[in-house]
């Protein structure tokens, strides 16, 4: 998923800073600069094994920091201030039409390809990236920027457009602050904007480090987390390089070619070793962002050029950074939009889809960019505001309209079976409660008089088949307890929860109390396999894949001995898959026969990594009988089902839909009974 920035892919329209004693206004290291970050970030979301290919994004906030306040620092020395008026008018007419028509074609694109169900979300994701704060609606909606499980907004690449825009306002800002005190104070301005540099550099990064274990998806999208990425740069652009070369006692062509070549060298080590399950921004960010100030270091030290300049300079290098932000903008939308078309992401498809972009991306520059930007009819800050104006209503207008559309398309059929399927499922009535200590009552259900108990344990997953085991238990007359709590396995691991929902621990340690209570005839443990990602060290930081298998094999192993010392007929249920694709936007689509909503069926059985062949090899250690309902129901040997629009299996990408579980009641009523008799079966059912 792309990150890129605005100006951290422009030729400006002002001149770049020069290298001392270089002739040349233009740099052509920090235009290759940006086709090295901008080719990172497009082969990352094409798939191709480039691990840190994000960090990208980063350079371009490097290259944004230097560019700028370069620009700003020389306004500064020659004005003694700051026109915001003329700065921010550049901005717009920069920034604004590459982007507002981008956004435009993406809603429509997405009306024809994406389902109804999620047309308003997109119109919502449309305008907040028309006005720059999409970085702040992403994490509010819990979106997390890696995601893989389900198809994500064509937009949620405008994340960095949003930060990018936010410096922009803020920056210059600053810096008027910062020479304002200057002059009070009788400080030279240089001196205490280096001061404000490093001081934003130093609390940015605390920040960050703090935050990305804290609250890592606020860490990621937040300017005040990123700041110190363009403080850094900033402060670069401060520093006198030829005197710096004076004091190094190195000739300036040997110093400029070993700050380059550590700069190439960090640059390949992110690409190449950072990787999205790492804690990010956080420190590991400095490797990008310490390789691109040292390139830009590089370049402003006055010498000859070196092979890092040659490299830089290739003109192919030179033209993907001329088009560089329309490639940005347009990758991400035809990456999504055709793989949703088509129901695949292989990566041939998704290269391909990439390759298209830049075509736009070409065009776009071409008579669109450029043409706007280097208008002369558009020179007075009055015309850009009202042309600016005049592209807001007009998208603004695309957004508030198709929210409109969608709310009429989904009072129509298919679409209301599927936004009623889609709906949180009612809470359930207790025909008893048994309160406990932790606050998650045990519900009592079924034949309530019956002599013989069955007790259903764990999460959301347990929770979805709660109707069919109701309905299955009155039948057989067994008496059906119920314990469940949404996002908390039954077994002892601590996994990342909402502040709002509170720690799963206290269930947890709870729940062998409650079975060695109530002496049930038989267990039934369904929790969801879908907590590699989520499991936490108790302070709060991310477990890595190994740990987070090792946590879960022995939870489970020490939940399934205290279980079955309580009583030999524990059954477990096999999870269903996690799929790659939400069900309901898949069966609801405007151009079916494209893609297959079905799931292969190796795809499947690996959906949720190795926590479901953990799991296993735990139930055989026991002698836990496993029961598959829904493989066996939905699954062939080539694929797995998702249902129709009539008769949907899921209500989302992990939950299954209330109308197929009832269809399951006398499965479920087979295993319960199957289950207090007891059985030497590996499957029950």
């Amino acid at each position: 998923m792309a990150q890129a920035t605005t100006t951290a892919v422009e030729r400006p329209d002002e001149p770049a800073p020069a290298a001392p004693g270089a002739g040349h206004p233009f740099r052509t290291d920090i235009n290759g600069l940006r086709a090295i970050a901008v080719l990172a970030v497009v082969v990352f979301h094409a798939g191709i094994a480039i691990p840190g290919g994000f960090t990208g994004v980063d350079i371009f906030y490097v290259i944004s920091g230097y560019l700028i306040s370069s620009l700003l620092l020389r306004e500064v020395d020659r004005a003694g201030s700051v026109d915001l008026v003329e700065f921010w008018t550049r901005r717009m007419r920069r920034l604004v039409p590459a982007l507002a028509l981008v956004v435009a074609v993406t809603l429509l694109a997405s009306v024809l390809v994406l389902s109804p169900l999620v047309w308003g979300r997109l119109a919502g994701h449309a305008a907040s990236a028309m006005l720059f704060v999409s970085n702040l609606v992403f994490p509010y909606q819990g979106q997390n920027y890696f995601t893989d499980s389900v198809t994500p907004s064509p937009y949620l690449h405008t994340w960095s457009l949003g930060i990018e825009e936010q410096f922009y306002i803020f920056w210059p800002l600053l810096i008027l602050l910062a020479v304002a005190v200057a002059r009070r104070t009788r400080v030279p301005a240089r001196r205490m904007l280096r001061l404000l540099f490093a001081g934003t550099f130093v609390v940015s990064l605390a920040a960050s480090v703090w935050l990305t274990t804290t609250a890592p998806d606020w860490a990621f999208y937040v300017l005040p987390t990123r700041a110190w990425e363009f403080a850094g740069a900033a402060l670069v652009a401060t520093l006198p390089w030829g005197r710096v070369a004076e004091l190094s006692r190195l000739r300036p062509r040997l110093l400029r070619a070993l700050l380059g070549t550590a700069g190439v060298l960090l640059l390949a080590l992110s690409f190449a070793f950072v990787h999205e399950s790492d804690p990010f921004p956080g420190t590991i960010a400095l490797l990008p962002v310490c390789g691109a100030l040292l390139v830009l270091a590089a370049g402003s030290i006055p010498a000859d050029g070196t092979w890092v300049d040659r490299v830089l300079g290739l003109p192919v290098l030179q033209r993907i950074g001329d088009v560089s932000y329309s490639w940005y903008l347009w990758h991400w939308p035809f990456v999504v939009l055709t793989t949703a078309a088509v129901q695949d992401d292989a990566i041939w498809i998704k290269v391909l889809a990439t390759l298209a972009a830049l075509g736009a991306a070409v065009a776009t520059y071409r008579w669109v960019e450029n043409p706007i930007r280097f208008s002369g009819a558009l020179k007075s800050w009055r015309r850009t505001a009202a042309v600016t104006l005049a592209i807001g209503l007009a998208v603004g207008t695309l957004t508030v309209g198709t929210r409109a559309a969608t709310g009429a398309v989904l009072q129509q059929e298919p679409y209301a079976t599927a936004v009623a399927v889609g709906a949180e499922p009612e809470p359930y009535g207790c025909t008893e409660r048994i309160e406990t200590t932790s606050g998650v009552d045990v519900c009592v259900l079924g034949d309530v008089d019956a002599r013989t108990t069955v007790l259903l344990l764990g999460d959301s997953h347990a929770m979805q088949w709660v109707s069919a085991f109701d309905a299955a238990a009155t039948d057989a007359g067994l008496r059906l307890v119920v314990r469940w709590r949404h996002g908390c396995p039954a077994a002892e691991v601590n996994v990342y929860q909402p502040a709002e929902r509170g720690p799963c621990a206290p269930f947890q340690a709870e729940s062998v109390g409650v079975v060695e209570d109530l002496q049930p005839d038989a267990v039934v443990v369904s929790q969801a396999q879908i907590y590699a990602g989520r499991m936490e060290h108790t302070d709060g930081t991310d477990m890595t894949a190994d740990e987070a298998n090792a946590t879960w094999a022995a939870a489970n192993d020490k939940l399934f001995a205290d279980l079955t010392a309580v009583t030999p007929n524990v059954v477990a249920v096999k999870d269903n898959p996690q799929l790659d694709v939400d069900p309901l936007d898949c069966l609801t689509r405007p151009l079916p026969g494209l893609g297959d909503c079905d799931m292969p069926r190796a795809d499947a059985e690996s959906s949720n990594g190795d926590l479901p062949r953990i799991s296993a090899g735990i139930w055989r250690k026991y002698g836990v009988p496993t029961w598959d309902g829904v493989w066996s129901e939905t699954c062939d040997a080539n694929s797995c089902g998702v249902g129709d629009i009539d008769h949907p299996v899921y209500r989302d990408y992990h939950h299954l839909s209330n109308d197929y579980v009832l269809t399951q009641v006398r499965s479920v009523e087979r295993m319960l009974k199957a289950a207090v008799r007891g059985t030497s079966s590996s499957t029950i059912g």
